[in-house]
């Protein structure tokens, strides 16, 4: 065991190696709440069985996530880096990607169709999917770990003395996972992907990234809910009284 230590802290592409085959079980992985969503559904159980296991295959991932996290070079995930103009500067960004979707729009309807089409299998799974589970899955699940995953593992530990190759390379993975095969699919996700990259390689936290990508999916699925909670401090101020 000490001569494979040893070999490997003598040749770094070893540990690249190494994550790279961790890579893979991690991404399988990250799959589990939504196959635990989907078998669940498919089997006809109550809305709140479908939640609760989504909520335990949820708890269980994001905890294995962590725990690889804390035990690589990488920083762990600290949410007080979050702050007011780190939000701002998001906000920037954020109005970046609706730009890049407002560029996608028109090749998609050229091509047949007003969205993608991992949005509408997406938008199908929710019309039958318990909304807590769905919010789980999309909201929580999705934008922490394909950030972790392709701007995080990709770039900073397989890549690892090539980051920017990394980050190229996590950004085209990132893409490939959303399926697209036209034009119209490839600018929406392939510049969806580029932006996130760019933030979480420019600032050097992932924080930023999974906080831009957590809100971008908010709003796609479940708007109505952001806008009312965006709304609640306004209404506070001026009706504090009927609440």
């Amino acid at each position: 065991m000490k001569n494979i230590q040893s070999f490997v802290r003598k040749h770094p592409l070893c540990k690249n190696a190494l994550w790279l085959l961790l890579f893979v079980p991690l991404f399988f992985l990250s799959q589990l709440p939504l196959i635990s969503m989907l078998f669940s559904i498919r089997n006809g159980l109550d809305a709140w069985i479908v939640t609760l296991l989504t909520l335990v295959a949820t708890v269980v991932v994001l905890f294995v996530f962590y725990v690889v996290i804390k035990k690589s070079p990488l920083e762990t995930i600290d949410i007080r880096v979050i702050t007011w103009p780190a939000l701002g500067r998001n906000f920037l960004f954020f109005l970046l990607l609706i730009a890049n979707n407002m560029l996608a729009y028109p090749l998609l309807q050229q091509e047949g169709s007003d969205t993608t089409k991992n949005q509408m299998a997406l938008m199908e799974l929710q019309a039958h999917a318990p909304f807590l589970a769905m919010g789980m899955v999309v909201i929580l699940v999705a934008p922490i770990l394909e950030e972790l995953l392709c701007r995080a593992i990709i770039p900073r530990l397989i890549f690892r003395g090539a980051e920017p190759i990394g980050y190229l390379a996590g950004a085209l993975f990132f893409t490939y996972l959303h399926g697209p095969s036209t034009l119209g699919e490839w600018v929406a996700y392939g510049g969806m992907s580029l932006i996130l990259t760019w933030v979480a390689y420019r600032y050097k936290r992932i924080e930023y990234s999974i906080c831009l990508h957590m809100t971008l999916n908010a709003l796609a699925y479940y708007y109505p809910v952001v806008i009312l909670l965006c709304l609640l401090p306004v209404w506070r101020v001026f009706f504090h009284d009927k609440l």
